[in-house]
C-alpha cells in the first residue's frame, strides 16, 4: 500500500550540490550552482494547498487493519506549529506525543539537550554582531572575551555534565535495546560537540571570522541531531510520505522538508508498541520531500522521486526542481538503503545556499566601521547617496517598509509577500559598516510562495511567523519592549528579538485589531511611550511592553478616520507629543486634499489640521513613507511631484511650525524611482547622525543628509 502525501512533479535534472566547511566529520550540506558544463535543473514552484484544512503538508497512512497514523505537516492554529504523532480512535485524530514521551527513559534528556542547542544559537547571533560591527582588532578581541567566550563556555559546561547524567541513565536501559543504543549514539555526539565547543572557545582567541561562525553552527546542528536521538518521535516536517510496510508490520518514514533544510533520517513506528525508532543506516538517499513511497510486500519499501531546493534568485523563479537518482530499495529488516544514486550520511541535511545563507553575507571584504564612518562624514547635503552595500539579498522585498532599531543600530527589513520574497527571516542591515546581514536560513511556505494573499496562518517549525501577502507598515521596532512586533496576521502579535536574530513569541491581539486582511492597514508608529497602531475603523492602540499587551487609547475631539491601504500613514512628532496622521481615499482616482489629523499623546485630543499649501498636495503621489526629522522640526515625504517647468522632481515635506507643505529641491540618486512612487520603499530617520535612510524592494541602500534651508524650501505650489 502506498500511503501519503500526494503531488505532482514536473521532470527536473538533478541538482549539483557543494559541500560546505565540515566540522568533526558532521554532514550538513549547502546548494550550490550546478557545476560547470552541466545541464541546469529545470525549476519550479509547488502547487498551492487548501489553507482552510488545520494541518497542511502532512502525510497519513493506514495500515490493512484499520490502523491510521498521520504525521508531519504544520498545525496552522495551534501554538505549537508541530501537530506530533497522531492516530485515529472512533474516527477522531488524536495526538499521542505525550503518551510516547512518558513511555520514553530519554525523554527527559531532550528539553536539556534543545536547551543548549539555543544557547548555541544565542552564541552564533553574538559573535555575528560581533563581526557585523567591523571593530578594530583589539576592541573584538574585547567584545569576544567579555561576551561570546562565557556563553560558549557555559554551553560546554552544560554539555559536559549532560554526559554526565545520560551515562549514568544508560546504565539502567541494559532491558531496553533501541533506548540504549539511542543513548549511546547521543552520548558519542555529545561528546564531539563537547570537544568541538571547546575548540571554538579556544579558536575565538583569535576574533570572530566565517570559518569561527560556521563552526559554531556545526556545534549546534549536532546538538539538534542529539535532541532528535533521544525524542520519542521524528523532528516535524512536510511533504514526507508515510507508508506501511506489511511483512515487518511498520510504518516507514523517510525525510522531508523541514522548511529551511531538507534531509534524509529513516523513522519506522510500530503500532502494536506504539513507538517511534530511529534507524542508522549505513548510507541513504540524499536529502528530498515529496517522495513516493511504495511497499511491495516483501520486507522492502521503494522510494522514487522528490525535489530539492532550487535556490533561483530571479522573479517569482521556482524554488524546487526533482531528483532523478532514484529507485531506491530499503531493507525494514537488515535496516539498509540500496540504490544506484550518490548516498549521503543517514541523517544528513541540505540547505539552501547563496542569497538564502547566512554564510553568503560573510564574505570578503570584512566589515569596517572606521571606512563606513568616514563616508558618512563626507556626505555632500541635500543628495541622496547609494550605499552599495557588498552582498545585496535576494529576494525582492516589495510591499513592505523598513524600520530602525535605535538599540543596535540596525535597519530591520520584513517584506515581501505576493510576487515577493516569502521567507520567515528578518534581514540586519548594520548602519555602522554597510552591511547586510541574515541571521537565520531561509525557510519558505511550500505551495504558497509569491501568491498574493494566501499565505499560511502560524509559524514555521522554528516558530517563527510566515510572512502575510504584504507586510506594508504591519511591524515596527518598539524601543520600550527593545523588540520589533509584527501585527498582520489575523489573531496574534509577533515579537522579534535582534539580539538573537529571531522570532521570540506571540500574544493574542485585541479585537480592535482582529480583522480579515488587516496588514493592509494595521499601521505601526514608534513612541516613546511604545508603538501605536491605527486601524481601518480609526482605533488607536498603544503597546504596552510592562503587560505585554495592547492598550485602547481613548481619543476626544474631531473624530479620527481609519487607515487605508497603500495610503495612509502615521508619524511621531517628538517636539509636540503629538501624532500626525495623513490619509487618502484608496486608488488613483483618489487625490490627496492635504489634511493632517494631530492627536495629543498627552490628552488623546484629536483635531483636524489644514495647513498652507493642501491644494497642491494633491500632487504628493504616495502617503506611506513620511517621517520626521527632529533636528529641522520637518517631515520629509518619500515620493517626488511631478516635474515643474524646468524638469526638475522636488520632493515635498511638511513644515511643522509653519503649518505648511514645502518642497524642496534634493538631488542624486533618490530612491523613489522614476516614476516618483516606490511602494517598497523604506524610509528612516537617524537621530543620532541625524541622516535619512532608505531601502529599496532589491535591498538597496540610500543616505541623505538634509539641509532644508540649502534645498531650496519653497511653499508648495502644483505645476
Amino acid at each position: 500500500m502506498n500511503c501519503g502525501w500526494r503531488q505532482r512533479c514536473l521532470p527536473a535534472h538533478a541538482r549539483a550540490w557543494r559541500p560546505a566547511l565540515r566540522v568533526v566529520g558532521l554532514m550538513v550540506v549547502l546548494l550550490g550552482g550546478a557545476a560547470a558544463g552541466a545541464a541546469q535543473p529545470r525549476a519550479y514552484r509547488l502547487p498551492d494547498v487548501d489553507l482552510k484544512q488545520p494541518v497542511i503538508w502532512g502525510a497519513v497512512c493506514e495500515s490493512p487493519d484499520g490502523f491510521a497514523l498521520a504525521f508531519g505537516g504544520q498545525d496552522q492554529h495551534s501554538d505549537d506549529p508541530n501537530p506530533h504523532t497522531r492516530v485515529r480512535i472512533d474516527g477522531q485524530w488524536k495526538a499521542i506525543h505525550e503518551e510516547l514521551r512518558a513511555a520514553s527513559a530519554l525523554q527527559p534528556f531532550h528539553a536539556r539537550i534543545w536547551a543548549s542547542r539555543s544557547a548555541q544559537k544565542d552564541a552564533v547571533a553574538k559573535a555575528r554582531a560581533i563581526w557585523f560591527a567591523g571593530l578594530p582588532s583589539g576592541d573584538a578581541a574585547k567584545a569576544v572575551a567579555a561576551e561570546l567566550v562565557p556563553r560558549q563556555q557555559k554551553v560546554l559546561e552544560e554539555v559536559r555534565r549532560t554526559v554526565a547524567e545520560l551515562e549514568k541513565a544508560a546504565g539502567a536501559l541494559k532491558d531496553k535495546d533501541y533506548e540504549l543504543a539511542q543513548a549511546q549514539l547521543a552520548l558519542a555526539l555529545l561528546r564531539r560537540a563537547a570537544e568541538a565547543v571547546g575548540g571554538v572557545v579556544r579558536g575565538a582567541s583569535g576574533g570572530v571570522s566565517a570559518e569561527l561562525v560556521a563552526a559554531m553552527i556545526e556545534c549546534q546542528v549536532m546538538l539538534e541531531k542529539c535532541a532528535e536521538m533521544v525524542d520519542a518521535e521524528p523532528p516535524p516536517r512536510a511533504l514526507s510520505p508515510l507508508v506501511w510496510e506489511p511483512r515487518s508490520r511498520m510504518f516507514v518514514l523517510f525525510g522531508g522538508d523541514h522548511l529551511d533544510y531538507l534531509t534524509c533520517d529513516t523513522w519506522v513506528f510500530d503500532p502494536a508498541k506504539r513507538k517511534w525508532m530511529q534507524r542508522h543506516p549505513p548510507a541513504a538517499p540524499s536529502p528530498r520531500a515529496n517522495h513516493k513511497l511504495a511497499a511491495p510486500g516483501d520486507g522492502t519499501v521503494v522510494l522514487s522521486g522528490g525535489y530539492v531546493y532550487a535556490d533561483r534568485t530571479g522573479y517569482c523563479d521556482g524554488q524546487y526542481c526533482d531528483t532523478t537518482d532514484g529507485p531506491w530499495t530499503y531493507d525494514v529488516a537488515a535496516d539498509r538503503w540500496k540504490g544506484e544514486g550518490p548516498t549521503a550520511a543517514p541523517d544528513a541535511r541540505t540547505y539552501r545556499g547563496g542569497p538564502f545563507s547566512p554564510a553568503f553575507f560573510m564574505r570578503d571584504p570584512a566589515p569596517d566601521a572606521r571606512a563606513t564612518a568616514e563616508v558618512l562624514a563626507k556626505l555632500p547635503v541635500n543628495t541622496w547617496v547609494s550605499m552599495r552595500p557588498p552582498h545585496l539579498p535576494r529576494l525582492n522585498r516589495d510591499w513592505g517598509t523598513a524600520v530602525l532599531d535605535t538599540d543596535r543600530d540596525l535597519i530591520l527589513r520584513w517584506s515581501g509577500g505576493h510576487s515577493a520574497h516569502g521567507g520567515t527571516d528578518v534581514l540586519h542591515y548594520h548602519l555602522r559598516t554597510n552591511r547586510w546581514e541574515l541571521p537565520c536560513q531561509v525557510e519558505f511556505p511550500l505551495g504558497q510562495l509569491y501568491s498574493n494573499t494566501s499565505y499560511p496562518l502560524g509559524m514555521s517549525f522554528n516558530l517563527r511567523p510566515w510572512i502575510t501577502g504584504h507586510t506594508y507598515q504591519s511591524y515596527g521596532y518598539d524601543a520600550t519592549a527593545r523588540k520589533m512586533l509584527f501585527v498582520g496576521q489575523r489573531n496574534h502579535t509577533y515579537f522579534y528579538d535582534p539580539d538573537i536574530g529571531d522570532w521570540a513569541g506571540r500574544s493574542v491581539k485585541p479585537k480592535e485589531m482582529v480583522y480579515g486582511d488587516c496588514f493592509y492597514t494595521l499601521t505601526l508608529c514608534p513612541t516613546p511611550q511604545g508603538l501605536v497602531c491605527w486601524t481601518q475603523n480609526g482605533h488607536l492602540l498603544r503597546f504596552d511592553a510592562a503587560a505585554g499587551q495592547w492598550q485602547l487609547m481613548s481619543l476626544s475631539g474631531a473624530k479620527l478616520p481609519g487607515s487605508v491601504v497603500d495610503n495612509s500613514t502615521v508619524v511621531y512628532d517628538s517636539r509636540r507629543n503629538r501624532l500626525l496622521l495623513f490619509r487618502k481615499g484608496y486608488g488613483d482616482k483618489h487625490r490627496y486634499d492635504g489634511r493632517i489629523w494631530s492627536v495629543d499623546l498627552a490628552g488623546g485630543a484629536v483635531s483636524e489640521l489644514s495647513p498652507r499649501g493642501a491644494e497642491a498636495a494633491a500632487d504628493i503621489p504616495y502617503l506611506c513613507q513620511i517621517r520626521y526629522d527632529i533636528e529641522h522640526d520637518l517631515l520629509l515625504v518619500g515620493g517626488l511631484l511631478p516635474a515643474d517647468q524646468t524638469g526638475r522632481r522636488r520632493t515635498p515635506a511638511y513644515d511643522c511650525a509653519g503649518d505648511r507643505w514645502v518642497s524642496l529641491d534634493i538631488a542624486g540618486d533618490d530612491p523613489n524611482g522614476k516614476t516618483g512612487r516606490n511602494v517598497s520603499l523604506g524610509l528612516m530617520y537617524d537621530p543620532a547622525r541625524k541622516l535619512f535612510w532608505a531601502v529599496d524592494t532589491n535591498s538597496n541602500v540610500f543616505v541623505l543628509r538634509l539641509d532644508p534651508q540649502k534645498a531650496d524650501m519653497r511653499d508648495m505650489q502644483r505645476p
